[in-house]
């Protein structure tokens, strides 16, 4: 049974840059390349892949099952959630739902931008990564603060900002599902620290939230 090796290079730092390459190549393809998602994807699966085999000296065999059962979750789990929430938000758009229920948090904020901003950016961005993720609250909640006055600019920010701590969980928990998976550690055990974690980080990005709308 293989077992990852912690420092395979016999030099933290030099171990860490080397793990960051997987990462640093998605951003610089995507960023700077341009180059299509599931382009820069695949190309960043095959870099770590080959870095897995050649840095970490894993078994061929052992690379090869753990590359095909994280395409086949990703395909499976990520790809699953994503039809359906697209499936959900475009009935609930067609059918006239989405609207009403915007014009209701609209109403319930008054004219207050600031508590618009609250329930749409904190409250129901917060419900959109819950039930969908993948960047949805940012697709969605962006549009309708411009919508309501902010700026192009600040209504990224702000749909960025408020993100930053139910993002932790994802879609339907997935994040936390794949580190258990990965890790071998409990689900329970995993999904409350990470709990703990976002306690912490949901104090703040309320108020940075008013200020950048005040």
């Amino acid at each position: 049974m293989f077992t990852q090796l912690i420092d395979p290079l016999d030099n933290l730092t030099l171990t860490c840059l080397v793990a960051l390459v997987p990462v640093v190549s998605l951003l610089v393809m995507l960023a700077v390349f341009r180059l299509p998602a599931w382009l820069a994807t695949l190309i960043g699966s095959i870099i770590t892949f080959a870095l897995a085999l050649w840095v970490w000296r894993m078994p061929l065999d052992d690379g090869g099952h753990a590359y095909l059962y994280g395409a086949a979750t990703g395909v499976w789990n990520v790809d699953w959630i994503t039809i359906w929430g697209m499936v959900l938000f475009n009935t609930l758009g067609v059918s006239g739902v989405f609207e009403n229920f915007r014009r209701w948090l609209i109403a319930l904020g008054g004219m207050d931008v600031r508590v618009q901003t609250m329930l749409f950016a904190w409250a129901f961005g917060a419900l959109l990564e819950g039930l969908v993720g993948f960047g949805y609250p940012w697709a969605v909640v962006a549009p309708i603060l411009i919508s309501l006055g902010i700026s192009d600019l600040n209504a990224i920010r702000i749909a960025a900002i408020a993100n930053n701590a139910p993002v932790s969980y994802g879609a339907l928990g997935a994040p936390i599902i794949a580190l258990a998976a990965v890790t071998g550690y409990p689900l329970l055990a995993l999904s409350g620290s990470v709990g703990t974690v976002v306690a912490v980080l949901a104090l703040a990005p309320p108020w940075v939230l008013l200020y950048l709308v005040s």
